[in-house]
């Protein structure tokens, strides 16, 4: 719905942040089943993107640097600036290299040299970003203490 959409923009809105680490865990819970097409069986990474926030406007990950940018105005007055530093830094780095895997793993097998192991190599490497970026994800969370 469009209020959806409006909703998921609003970077004022910090409870986006949990919605998400929710969306990356039940991915990562979920993994086989959320990367396996139902009708073709085909590996589908693409779908990591979508849990990231970088393929829909109504996700809540949706814009994350917007999302960061407003979260860090919101910080306690006692935290260690530098820990945040860290977890924004890896966020940003690892959701990036998210990105990027899961695009080459969607093109893996038509590449030259690729094929069905290429998609997999490519969705595990990704598989392991989403897990750090989870992570930074995990330590903002804490760290704006929400």
């Amino acid at each position: 719905s469009p209020l959806a959409a409006v909703a998921a923009q609003d970077v004022n809105d910090l409870s986006r942040l949990k919605k998400g680490l929710d969306q990356i865990n039940y991915l990562l819970d979920n993994w086989d089943k959320e990367t396996t097409d139902p009708n073709s069986g085909e590996k589908s990474p693409d779908r990591v993107r979508f849990f990231l926030g970088l393929r829909t406007t109504d996700h809540p990950l949706f814009q994350s640097d917007k999302l960061m940018a407003a979260a860090q105005k919101k910080l306690p007055d006692d935290v260690e600036f530098e820990d945040w530093i860290e977890a924004i830094e890896g966020w940003n780095s690892h959701l990036n290299k998210v990105n990027e895997l899961a695009y080459t793993s969607s093109f893996g097998e038509y590449n030259p040299g690729g094929g069905k192991e290429q998609v997999k190599k490519y969705l595990d490497l990704a598989q392991a970003e989403v897990v750090l970026s989870r992570d930074s994800l995990a330590a903002m969370i804490k760290l704006l203490g929400i």
